[in-house]
């Protein structure tokens, strides 16, 4: 197979060529997903495409890099790669089985022995075994519409990456504080959803009650900066504008 390694990290694409050695597949490295359009430019008919999911800063994401080969290599099989300890990544894997359809989801602390497996699966498309139980990130997609449901809600989560003071997200936002309260109280129960959904995320703190409401607002206010700001690379990321409007245009189905 022709295999892509879509990844910044070059020790990734050198432990995959030591896993394939003599096996006949070919890899072909990007290091940013900026220079994948030319490389596919190339003609190559790539079968496989390894994908980091994150990026270091001032570079675009998977996302970006998976909407490309959906554009323009629609027959590549798409693996995404992610490292288990990294506690901002569940939003990018939400979406990246939301809006595509990668068929295995690769740890990158896996063994050469587990990902020579993979790999040898894909090529055979034996989509079955652990590194194909990615059906409890499907099934739990959903939950990515529920805490972006428009373009107010995105600019008021990346309103939050950078504020934690009500009349500053309102400000930020271009929306009233009482749009601000409204969306800090209906978001809370998404986020409850995705982390306790998935223990390596983190811990969810719900805030207590009172009489008079304030403190209910404000710790809202603060656990939403908060998780924003866990996941500020993913609510930053320029992709999610196309991505979601492309999502919000789409006609919706029609139920009987």
């Amino acid at each position: 197979m022709q295999i892509l390694v879509i990844d910044d990290f070059v020790l990734v694409e050198l432990a995959l060529a030591q896993v394939l050695q003599g096996s006949g597949h070919t890899l072909t490295g990007v290091r940013d997903p900026r220079a994948l359009p030319e490389v596919l430019a190339q003609g190559t008919r790539f079968e496989l495409a390894l994908v980091d999911i994150d990026f270091g800063p001032g570079c675009p994401t998977g996302l970006t890099a998976m909407r490309i080969l959906a554009e323009q290599s629609p027959g590549t099989a798409i693996v995404i790669e992610s490292t288990d300890e990294e506690r901002n990544r569940l939003l990018f894997l939400l979406a990246s089985f939301a809006f595509f359809t990668p068929v295995a989801l690769m740890s990158k602390a896996s063994s050469l022995a587990e990902m020579r497996a993979l790999i040898d699966a894909v090529e055979v498309g034996a989509l079955t075994g652990p590194g194909f139980a990615a059906s409890r990130l499907s099934r739990s997609a959903g939950c990515l519409d529920e805490l972006i449901r428009t373009k107010t809600d995105l600019m008021l989560w990346r309103a939050l990456v950078r504020f934690d003071k009500r009349g500053e997200v309102a400000r930020a936002s271009h929306v009233d504080e009482r749009t601000v309260d409204r969306f800090t109280a209906g978001k809370c129960a998404v986020v409850d959803r995705i982390e306790t959904g998935f223990p390596d995320g983190a811990a969810p703190s719900a805030p207590s009650g009172s009489a008079g409401g304030t403190p209910v607002r404000h710790a809202n206010l603060l656990r939403l900066a908060r998780f924003a700001q866990l996941h500020s690379h993913f609510f930053t990321d320029e992709a999610l504008d196309g991505l979601f409007a492309a999502r919000w245009a789409a006609p919706r189905p029609r139920h009987r």
